[in-house]
């Protein structure tokens, strides 16, 4: 009797679910969904084409080589990433693929330089996702470096609408350091409307 682990259940509802946004009546394939998380052109490129069938099925038949990677089991963060990558995917996806101006870029991106939680990736999961070298450019300077508390790779993060800081500011009550409400200011306020 084979059985599905919970990781093999996870992406294959992740790929359901992409497959919905996209229009589609099949789940994507698991490497459709991977190369999709960590290649935000190809993704955009599937949204886009989601009304002409002839292209998107050529996209869906070639996504772009990533390198798959088996999760190793003592690693189960690496599991709960692919998870948060794949749930940021789709909400990034409901937005049509937007990303934030360059000055919301760089306000971000500063905080994030000037933050103790940025670090070099440990994870697997974090090891593969394709990054920039460090530059001076906007939107550059993280280089491959991740958020200690979300996993997340900054540089990525910082570019999509959808996203939030997980850390508190440092010196603004109920703000995180991109300056936005924090989820407890917001769940807050919403108690004391109700």
């Amino acid at each position: 009797m084979t059985t599905i682990s919970k990781a093999d259940q996870q992406v294959e509802q992740k790929c359901w679910e992409f497959a919905q946004v996209l229009g589609l009546s099949e789940p994507v394939s698991p490497r459709v969904l991977q190369a999709a998380t960590e290649d935000e052109t190809y993704a955009h490129n599937l949204l886009v084409s989601r009304q002409q069938p002839t292209f998107l099925n050529y996209l869906l038949a070639n996504p772009p080589q990533i390198k798959l990677s088996e999760p190793v089991p003592e690693e189960k963060s690496n599991i709960e990433l692919v998870g948060k990558a794949g749930q940021a995917l789709l909400r990034w996806a409901k937005t049509g693929f937007s990303v934030v101006d360059d000055e919301v870029l760089e306000r971000r991106e500063n905080a994030c330089l000037a933050c103790p939680n940025l670090l070099a990736p440990e994870k697997l999961v974090q090891k593969l996702i394709p990054s920039g070298k460090v530059s001076q450019k906007v939107g550059q300077r993280t280089g491959d470096k991740v958020c200690q508390l979300c996993g997340c790779n900054v540089g990525k993060k910082i570019r999509l609408t959808t996203e939030s800081c997980p850390d508190k500011h440092p010196t603004a009550a109920g703000m995180t350091r991109w300056g936005k409400p924090s989820a407890a200011a917001r769940n807050e306020e919403l108690r004391m409307k109700n």
